[in-house]
């Protein structure tokens, strides 16, 4: 690995990895954590001249979102670039939601980020990963998070 050869990878280490943000970014896009949110219209509103009246329990179909054709180019392709410092500037406030928006945003999100980035640099780094079945499609389950159905064939072992 170029930015951490040897050793621990540290906080010190996390804004350099950008590769690997790319890579967290684009897997949370294609299939987010939490593929759906929930809010209640707190005012009578409009949406798209459909009327929301106060208290309307309000579906936001954050996988849907990261896969529409009209808010991604080819939006079910596995492209990291679209996260590339340049690329994301362009992106809507609302376009990219794994971890929600607005006042509502989830307060863990900048910790999450961080070690998943220093965990994904780490298992890269010190494991190889072999999808057991040749086949393998992975279809999202929707429970309160995302799940693969019939779970991850994947076999891990150390590097040496």
């Amino acid at each position: 690995m170029r930015v951490v050869p040897e050793g621990p990878i540290g906080p010190e280490h996390v804004n350099e990895l950008v590769v690997v943000q790319q890579v967290l970014k684009e897997s949370m896009r294609l299939f987010p954590p939490v593929p759906i949110l929930s809010r209640i219209a707190t005012r009578d509103t409009e949406l798209d001249s459909q009327s929301i009246p106060k208290g309307t329990v309000v579906n936001i179909p954050v996988y849907a979102i990261h896969r529409h054709r009209h808010v991604w180019y080819e939006p079910d392709r596995f492209d990291p670039t679209r996260f590339a410092k340049e690329n994301e500037k362009s992106l809507a406030s609302c376009q990219f939601l794994p971890f929600g928006a607005g006042p509502r945003i989830c307060t863990g999100m900048a910790f999450a980020m961080i070690e998943a980035t220093v965990f994904l640099a780490t298992f890269v780094r010190s494991m190889h990963f072999d999808i057991i079945a040749d086949d393998f499609l992975p279809i999202p389950i929707s429970r309160v998070v995302l799940i693969p159905k019939g779970g991850m064939p994947l076999k891990v072992t150390l590097r040496r």
